[in-house]
């Protein structure tokens, strides 16, 4: 074989399957925006007037007289920790024993309360049961220099 013609060469995998579904199509181009034809927006008409409705009573839930309200509340955001394998097994056969009797919905739940407690507890110890500031700034990254 020279260098000047350009291999004969067939690529093979699978094969399409017999019947291809109508509409199922290989060529992913058309989903571009600037590939599709704008269909115009169906007409909203006004709707009717209806009646007034009565909103139920709605009873809002107090904390309780040892928590704190904190800004925030209700957002969740994920936090990844290295614990010792020791711990994560014991807190993972903690939950699996005792959720039900705790009324833990799920292992974040969970954790969530033992974090609140502890953060609660040094709060009261260290700050006069109020919360500590400062927790929006970055922690220090990497591992710490005695491990």
């Amino acid at each position: 074989m020279s260098t000047d013609e350009a291999p004969q060469r067939t690529i093979s995998g699978l094969k399409p399957p017999p019947g291809r579904r109508p509409g199922v199509h290989p060529d992913a181009s058309r989903l571009l925006a600037r590939n599709r034809q704008a269909t115009p927006a169906p007409a909203v008409q006004d709707p009717a007037p209806t009646p007034a409705l009565v909103s139920p009573q709605v009873t809002v839930p107090q904390p309780a007289a040892n928590q704190t309200p904190r800004s925030g509340e209700g957002l969740k955001e994920q936090l990844n920790v290295s614990v010792l394998r020791d711990v994560r097994r014991r807190i993972r056969a903690a939950y699996r024993a005792t959720s039900v009797a705790e009324g833990h919905r799920s292992f974040s739940d969970f954790v969530t309360s033992l974090l609140e407690a502890e953060a609660r507890r040094l709060e009261n110890t260290y700050n006069g049961g109020q919360p500590f500031t400062g927790g929006e700034r970055e922690l220090p990254a990497g591992r710490p220099l005695s491990d």
